[in-house]
């Protein structure tokens, strides 16, 4: 089941627990099916090589199409997309980490963010709305974002080493090993705040607790949900 976060004259984004990963046979397949159903051109799908770093991309025309069927054109070694570009959608692929779409309402500026916990702990999604105030004149304000599905605060269990990095705040309490739980969306929505984003919607769904949605700590395996998002043409 799709959850849709954006879908108006301007903008749609949406998360879809269909294989998304250019890893597994199904991955090239379902982003086309999705294309057609969601209408967006998949020749435009643009998507990275994402490194748990905090590299942030600005898609221009070189860009589109990068990643979109072939996993050897993708851009390298970047865990954000920043576009202004109509019909270009933007692709994050994630099984446990925080998909965060953003969508800049009086510039039409959108962003799709990979949060993992190094990505969390260099604060990529703050440096992404960053970013988007630089170059393209955003106003935190002005931005609306949604955080897809990633694992919960409860099912998160991590080394003090983790803990450490994002913030003591957001230990949950103690994982079935002895180790402590971590709240990863809740600290990328604090990133989010603490720059002025105010208007966050949050899916509230546990990859790891819900079968549907592709976790890599319940599974090991290369499936990846895809959270995708795109200004639409005029």
């Amino acid at each position: 089941m799709e959850i849709q976060y954006f879908d108006n004259d301007d903008v749609c984004a949406f998360s879809s627990p269909l294989d998304a990963s250019l890893a597994t046979d199904a991955g090239a397949q379902n982003r086309q099916l999705l294309a057609l159903r969601k209408g967006f051109d998949v020749a435009q799908l643009t998507s990275a090589e994402q490194v748990h770093g905090c590299n942030i991309a600005i898609v221009d025309s070189e860009h589109v199409g990068c990643g979109a069927l072939d996993i050897n054109t993708r851009i390298p070694a970047t865990d954000a997309l920043i576009t202004n570009l109509r019909g270009v959608c933007l692709l994050i692929l994630t099984a446990d980490c925080v998909p965060v779409v953003l969508f800049d309402k009086r510039q039409k500026v959108i962003a799709a963010v990979h949060a993992g916990w190094r990505g969390t702990a260099q604060r990529i999604a703050e440096h992404t709305i960053d970013k988007m105030v630089s170059i393209f004149g955003t106003r935190p304000e002005d931005v609306v974002a949604a955080v897809g599905p990633h694992i919960c605060g409860k099912c998160f269990e991590v080394g003090n080493e983790v803990v450490d990095a994002i913030g003591q705040e957001y230990v949950c309490g103690t994982g079935a090993n002895g180790n402590p739980t971590l709240d990863l969306g809740a600290a990328n929505i604090a990133q989010l705040k603490s720059v002025g984003v105010a208007d966050i919607y949050d899916s509230g769904v546990c990859t790891y607790h819900c079968a549907e949605w592709p976790s890599w700590r319940r599974e090991k395996s290369n499936v990846r949900l895809g959270t995708y998002i795109w200004l639409k043409r005029g």
